[in-house]
């Protein structure tokens, strides 16, 4: 899992589309006017149906809303620990110099997860990728000698559990998010489906009025 850094000023986007928002907003007007007009019916689905799935639309948003919010926390919290890191490397990279010289230094990064990467010595940018390298690190640290450094065991340790922590939020989150969208995206094409079955219906008996009729149960456009 890849972390996509910004490029220019950040752009800041709603958990919700304002369309899903008015999307709910529309369904749950509908609904309460169709328990109101007992006259229309549908022989595939009924009112109750339909309240029910719309409960359930605007159930799935607000869990979508409240798991989204946590996720830039998390995302500044990685960015944070990354920062740390990657300042924390030139300190581990001169450990390994005073004990080998600058000659064989080098030869030696790669079992502390340190890669040659665009020109300079680092830990690899890929989250996943980097998790390993921070094990590595560790267990490098330990049997290099440099457990008892600055940098050294604790601190190494210490970064890789949070940052595996992290990692972990973020997973479930993404997840989560996921799970969320795809049932919210089933819910909506089923109410889209009754939307315009409703709309046809109203059609049908009111031949030349319907335009007025559709505004009156709160319908926006004549097709979903």
């Amino acid at each position: 899992m890849e972390e996509t850094k910004p490029t220019g000023k950040a752009k800041k986007t709603a958990v919700i589309p304002a369309k899903d928002l008015d999307f709910a907003a529309v369904t749950k007007s509908i609904a309460t006017k169709w328990a109101s007009e007992p006259w229309l019916t549908l022989l595939w689905t009924t009112q109750n149906e339909f309240a029910s799935k719309q409960t359930n639309y605007d159930t799935v948003l607000n869990a979508r809303q409240a798991t989204g919010k946590n996720r830039p926390q998390v995302t500044k919290a990685l960015k944070t620990l990354d920062k740390k890191i990657d300042d924390s490397i030139s300190y581990v990279k001169g450990y390994i110099t005073d004990k080998y010289k600058k000659e064989a230094a080098q030869s030696y990064f790669p079992s502390f997860g340190i890669d040659f990467i665009n020109k300079t010595y680092v830990l690899p940018a890929d989250q996943n990728k980097r998790s390993a390298a921070l094990k590595l690190m560790v267990n490098a640290i330990a049997s290099n000698g440099f457990s008892d450094k600055e940098f050294g065991t604790t601190f190494w340790t210490t970064i890789k559990e949070a940052y595996d922590d992290l990692l972990s939020q973020a997973s479930s989150i993404d997840s989560n998010v996921s799970s969320n969208v795809s049932n919210k995206n089933k819910l909506k094409a089923d109410l889209k489906k009754t939307l315009n079955s409703i709309i046809g219906t109203i059609k049908a008996n009111y031949p030349d009025t319907y335009k007025a009729e559709l505004r009156n149960w709160g319908f926006q456009k004549e097709k979903y």
